[in-house]
């Protein structure tokens, strides 16, 4: 079985609800999509950065490395299937600015909408 992490869910998360007929206080966080994978075009698996950088046990810890060596893999995985390159760029302009939220500013208010008592 193969699985696919779908967080665009958190673009539109009442439309999303709306389709699944959520109750009240039942928010959707992400989907998960789950089958079996065609063999018949194999993909390749999206390199991820080291679990050293993204999971801390009791303090935060930043290693700038760590970023810096995902980069020049990233780079070379997007070289290799013909996309463009640049990931550090590409995340910062999605966070730089609400238009790269593509509607996830408005999830405090959709929170709110689900029935969710938030400070």
């Amino acid at each position: 079985m193969g699985t696919v992490f779908v967080g665009a869910i958190r673009n539109k998360p009442l439309e999303v609800a709306a389709e699944l007929g959520l109750p009240p206080n039942v928010f959707p966080v992400f989907g998960l999509t789950v089958g079996h994978p065609d063999r018949v075009d194999e993909t390749a698996v999206k390199p991820r950065l080291p679990q050293d950088a993204v999971l801390h046990r009791e303090q935060y810890s930043h290693n700038p490395t760590h970023l810096e060596t995902y980069e020049d893999v990233l780079n070379g995985f997007y070289a290799s299937a013909g996309l463009p390159q640049g990931w550090a760029q590409r995340v910062a302009h999605r966070f730089g600015s609400v238009a790269g939220l593509k509607g996830r500013e408005h999830l405090r208010a959709a929170l709110l909408d689900r029935g969710f008592q938030l400070r």
